[in-house]
């Protein structure tokens, strides 16, 4: 026969299983299945051996048993949150594409200046020469928290700064601007290679994390295993997730 303290140490067996599933952090490969298993499993080796003049109390049960079903609702309900979780941050081939033929902005601060080109007027060319203006290019950054002014400079290959501006009050997030490729000293700057630095302050004097954008054209959707990848002229193909806004 099994005495009293038997019993209530082997009470104390179960009440603490399903304290520990309930509470502490299971070891790795420890899921609310296996634990519930060990737990009936020491359940029933413990009524097997109850003392028949001090059974167990039923309550006691009852509580052991919702203490796991416990364990087990949450575990199944984090790997249904995570699940939605990756699935809403997967982005489909079928959804990203409107993307194609959009501009879209990266993360990146390296982009191409065309330039402008001299072309004569096609209904008569004894006309002087006209020159057409390559429209705008669109730039951007994206700040982690908002900034009192954000310091931006353009550079070109041999880094020199060729244009700054200087933007007040900008908001956490991303913000947009164009660049026409006037240079500082009201010149044109001449086609090729820049760069992009940015530097952000916050109301207090603090520097803001600041990550510079530029634009790319879409000229491709494809699927990857984690979700649609857009493809360019120009640059390797990146995530749709890292476009940080559509043009």
């Amino acid at each position: 026969m099994i005495s009293a303290s038997s019993d209530n140490r082997a009470a104390g067996s179960v009440a603490a299983t399903g304290q520990a599933g309930a509470g502490a952090p299971s070891p790795v490969g420890d899921s609310a299945e296996s634990t519930e298993d060990r737990f009936l499993k020491l359940l029933v080796a413990q009524m097997r051996n109850q003392d028949p003049l001090n059974p167990l109390d039923n309550a006691q049960v009852t509580s052991q048993l919702a203490q796991i079903s416990t364990v087990r609702g949450l575990e199944e309900l984090n790997a249904s949150v995570s699940r939605m979780a990756s699935a809403n941050g997967t982005v489909s081939p079928l959804s990203a594409i409107g993307l194609l033929g959009r501009s879209v902005l990266l993360p990146g601060d390296a982009f191409e200046w065309g330039g402008t080109a001299s072309v004569a007027p096609a209904s008569d060319p004894a006309l002087p020469e006209q020159v057409a203006a390559t429209p705008a290019v669109r730039l951007g950054v994206e700040l982690s928290a908002a900034a009192r002014a954000v310091q931006i400079d353009i550079v070109d290959a041999a880094g020199r700064v060729v244009h700054s501006r200087q933007i007040s009050g900008v908001e956490a997030g991303v913000a947009t601007f164009d660049w026409d490729g006037t240079t500082s000293d009201g010149s044109a700057a001449a086609a090729g290679p820049y760069r992009m630095r940015v530097v952000a302050l916050d109301y207090g004097g603090a520097q803001v994390a600041a990550e510079a954008l530029v634009s790319a054209r879409v000229t491709g959707v494809v699927q990857a295993p984690g979700g649609a990848r857009i493809e360019f002229a120009d640059r390797p193909a990146q995530p749709a997730s890292a476009a940080r806004a559509i043009l």
